[in-house]
């Protein structure tokens, strides 16, 4: 069962990834001539912290409002996260000082951009939904097999 989970939420979450990045894509790459490959490394660090996060979240809350609730703000600090790190790493740490203006800036140019801040708590919801389902499905079958 604990395999059936995993393959759920890493399902869902390549379609969500699937989602987001095509809406990226005809926002930025198709219009900008930006290089893909930046994006597909960002969505593939982005998506399998998502799926990390997932598996805790779908283990821990058991209520789907609870999951919208946490989804929400993981959905916008995630994507903004290698941006963030890049600006802090390979920065001079001289010239950059922690801004928090141009930190929020990114949360909220990376969040409507990408949406996850939609499509992150819909894949814990379609996650949470289809877990239960198979689980009820198990339990019948198993009455039924008595």
């Amino acid at each position: 069962m604990k395999l059936i989970n995993l393959l759920i939420i890493i399902l869902f979450n390549f379609i969500g990834a699937y989602l987001s990045y095509q809406w990226c894509y005809r926002m930025i790459i198709a219009k900008h001539r930006t290089p893909e490959f930046y994006y597909l490394i960002c969505y593939g660090l982005c998506y399998f912290c998502f799926i990390l996060i997932s598996i805790f979240l779908l283990n821990k809350i058991k209520r789907p409002l609870g999951l919208v609730i946490l989804g929400v703000p993981i959905g916008i600090i995630i994507p903004a996260m290698p941006p963030i790190v890049s600006i802090l790493v390979m920065e001079d740490t001289k010239k950059v000082i922690f801004n928090l203006d141009l930190i929020m800036g990114l949360l909220g140019i990376t969040s409507a951009v990408t949406l996850n801040f939609i499509i992150y708590p819909a894949i814990l919801l379609c996650c949470h939904y289809s877990i239960i389902a198979i689980q009820k499905l198990k339990s019948k079958i198993a009455l039924k097999q008595e």
